[in-house]
């Protein structure tokens, strides 16, 4: 007899509430330095440390590069530890101290010689980035791991997502202000690393203890020969996976866009409008409808889906940009209004990419065997990194270029590129996001089919080994 929804979903493995909460923590320990780095870097390479532009193009490409390395080799070690503590929390553990402390060094500035700054530049970004891996891959890693529901999956990821708000509210709102009152220049921003790196480590530890349940020895298959899975295959499953190729595409596009307008936002106040006290307030509203969706996306994406509210948004949240694109010199009701409705629209895609992922993770392992948590997460990871570095680098190259001097009257030139970039190319990479996930052929019917097929193989595969 065909099984409804609902009494299908009643046999997917849940998560608590306490855990959930737990859980969700890992979500302001991975957003702090996500958008402190996004936010800032740019500018406090250029305008604090007195870096030029086209030097922190430089450090953006080649951070990069070594990203394309440990990026998958930390997915690959996750899905193949095997410790007391389970096969992701020890990564979790190791890499939430380094990563505070790196998030505080990437923003001290010491006085150096001009080559002896670039070198500590260098070092301390590939540095946070390393490990960056440590803590993220795992910590994605471990929402397939910790719920099988779909439904809950929406819930879980809308949580972290929202203590993700709860660090961009303080990073972009009140950022600039808490510099300012631990002493400015310098010495506030590396008090305000150091206060970030600190947050960093608590958050990822709470999120740790949520898991202990799901991640340990016991929960863990034995490893024989036969069940020893090649690297290569691993790496396989991201490249033979449609729905996870058509995420990683629109997801790199989602985030490129908003890196590199967010490299640009605080030269946009400060150049194009002179209005520096409107970065809070526009932050403030932005994350104001960025709240609105956390309530509303998991009954509308179980309503209707997850890939059609996902075109919807993208579209949609491209309009008001258009308007800024053509008019950057708005009044201020104009500009928080758009900026207001562009994170709200914005906002959906984001969440669902991360709530995509598990489903990915589940297709894969019903397609072809291989389940891969940490090399699929890796690869959204990588993608993550990549856009975000990648647009602070196009940002950084192209104000380089058009001749961008730190804290000097720009040129007309540079005024026109620092709207395209603000507004222009976001629209654009917007609407290729959009076209990308329309080859993303998950369902909610067809993740019903997969959950019901994966449990009927466990527990075949449990009854076998309980007859041997």
């Amino acid at each position: 007899m065909k099984s409804n929804g609902k009494s299908q979903s009643n046999k997917f493995q849940k998560a608590t509430t306490s855990e959930i909460i737990r859980y969700s923590f890992g979500g302001l320990g991975s957003n702090i330095p996500f958008i402190l780095m996004m936010t800032y870097l740019n500018y406090f390479y250029t305008d604090v440390m007195g870096i030029s532009a086209l030097v922190v193009s430089g450090v953006m490409l080649v951070t990069r590069i070594f990203d394309a390395v440990t990026d998958p080799l930390m997915g690959i070690l996750g899905d193949r530890t095997r410790t007391r503590l389970g096969r992701y929390r020890p990564w979790i553990i190791i890499g939430a101290p380094l990563l505070g402390l790196f998030t505080f060094l990437v923003f001290y500035a010491p006085e150096l010689s001009e080559s002896a700054k670039i070198i500590y530049v260098y070092v301390t970004y590939i540095l946070y980035s390393t490990f960056s891996d440590f803590a993220n891959i795992p910590y994605h890693s471990l929402t397939p791991v910790i719920s099988q529901d779909p439904n809950q999956r929406n819930v879980i990821v809308s949580l972290k997502q929202g203590m993700g708000i709860i660090a961009q509210l303080v990073i972009t709102s009140f950022g600039l202000n808490i510099v300012e009152a631990c002493g400015g220049g310098r010495i506030g921003w590396a008090w305000f690393g150091a206060m970030c790196g600190i947050i960093i480590a608590i958050s990822f530890y709470i999120c740790a203890s949520s898991a202990k349940r799901y991640d340990n020895l016991s929960t863990l298959p034995e490893v024989t020969k036969e069940t020893k899975v090649k690297i290569s295959d691993q790496l396989k499953i991201i490249f033979k996976n449609r729905p996870l190729i058509s995420l990683l595409v629109s997801f790199f596009c989602i985030l490129l866009g908003g890196a590199v307008s967010a490299a640009v936002n605080v030269y946009y106040f400060k150049y194009i409008l002179n209005r520096m006290d409107l970065v809070m307030i526009t932050s403030f509203i932005s994350i104001i409808a960025s709240v609105v969706v956390i309530f509303i996306m998991p009954p509308l994406a179980k309503r209707f889906g997850k890939k059609l509210i996902y075109i919807i948004c993208d579209l949609i949240s491209v309009l008001s940009l258009i308007v800024l694109w053509f008019q950057p010199n708005a009044t201020a009701t104009v500009l928080c209004v758009a900026l207001g409705w562009t994170s709200f629209f914005s906002r959906f895609p984001s969440n669902l990419g991360w709530s995509m992922l598990p489903e990915c993770v589940d297709y894969s392992e019903w397609k072809y065997g291989l389940r891969g948590n940490s090399t699929i997460t890796a690869s959204l990871t990588f993608t993550n990194k990549l856009g975000t570095a990648l647009g602070g680098f196009l940002a950084s190259f192209i104000m380089g270029l058009a001749g961008f001097i730190a804290n000097v009257e720009p040129t007309a030139a540079v005024k026109d590129t620092i709207v395209f970039l603000r507004f222009g190319l976001p629209t654009i990479l917007t609407v290729i996001s959009a076209l990308a996930i329309i080859f993303y052929n998950i369902d909610n019917k067809m993740i019903q089919q997969i959950r019901s097929e994966l449990n009927e193989r466990s527990a075949a595969d449990n009854a076998a080994a309980a007859s041997e």
